[in-house]
């Protein structure tokens, strides 16, 4: 195996209660040639997330430990941080309250030195529950086989976000050089954002194996950034994207735009003055409200 360097970089935010296992999931890899930056976005939590970051400072894997004077608000704003101090030919972003197989790099890294043009691999993603409770997170339509990124953007990432957690992703730092910095910006949506803008530089792999354990809370950030309205606003720039570069035609922009509205605003919206300024932000008129209406209405009734 390439005995690449790794930046493992672990965003936290109050996860104190989650930090000991993230970390330790990660020291205990079986491929061991990595470096790790913790970074901690002014953690509101008495010192709880400071107290197990530093039970590891003098760990020999640690090259940063990076604590902010003001909460920045941005999760992306905290990975822009740590790809700017990583040193490795891969990252990997371990977000801080999931965890990993120890065979997690091991097996993600053969996909860099078996094709020298991959960008971004991927594990398949487990989520869990505090009831204990596992499901898998992805289609089960993924390709095994690698894929050139604008391929996976078409068949992948067009309606929604199919790498659907940070964690489970190792990509190539190289290819930061060829990538816009503007899903900093982003509040919500930033993750599909960046993935699509890694895809745009090469290839991708898919390992079809649990490696990857991703935390689903109680109240959960994607959840909230959907029912706000800021992942559909967000979502609608990145589908516009999407179609300008050509990745989709119009055909396909229409189809995913009225999967995308039934799926996100018209069944995940209750607010009524948030579902009408969202269709307009969508572009989705009365007769196609009125349409979906149908639809839903016959799905009810069984027709």
């Amino acid at each position: 195996m390439h005995n690449y360097l790794v930046s493992v970089i672990i965003p936290n935010y109050c996860h104190a209660s989650y930090l000991d296992q993230r970390i330790q999931s990660v020291l205990n890899q079986t491929y061991q040639n990595f470096e790790v930056i913790i970074l901690d976005d002014c953690s509101p939590d008495n010192g709880a997330s400071k107290a197990v970051i530093e039970k590891y400072r003098y760990d020999s894997h640690i090259s940063h430990i990076v604590y902010n004077d003001v909460n920045c608000g941005s999760t992306f704003k905290q990975w822009d941080k740590g790809l700017n101090l990583a040193k490795g030919e891969l990252i990997w972003i371990a977000e801080s309250d999931d965890y990993c197989e120890k065979d997690f790099l091991s097996r993600l890294i053969p996909s860099f030195a078996n094709n020298q043009n991959c960008s971004l691999a991927f594990s398949k993603t487990v989520a869990f529950d505090d009831q204990g409770h596992e499901w898998v997170c992805e289609p089960k339509t993924l390709p095994t086989s690698m894929l050139t990124g604008v391929k996976f953007i078409h068949d992948y990432m067009s309606v929604g976000n199919t790498i659907v957690n940070a964690s489970s992703v190792v990509f190539k730092k190289g290819a930061l050089n060829d990538i816009p910095t503007d899903y900093t910006a982003f509040e919500g949506a930033g993750d599909r954002l960046f993935w699509i803008y890694l895809l745009e530089t090469g290839d991708v792999s898919y390992i079809d194996e649990g490696l990857n354990h991703f935390r689903q809370h109680p109240v959960n950030t994607t959840k909230n950034k959907n029912k706000t309205g800021v992942n559909q606003r967000e979502d609608k720039k990145i589908l516009d994207y999407i179609l300008q570069k050509g990745y989709i035609d119009q055909y396909e922009y229409q189809t995913c735009r009225k999967e995308y509205v039934r799926t996100m605003i018209f069944e995940m919206i209750e607010d009524r003055n948030l579902k009408k300024e969202l269709f307009e932000v969508w572009e989705f008129g009365k007769y196609s409200q009125i349409k979906l209406r149908i639809e839903a209405w016959k799905r009810k009734i069984g027709l």
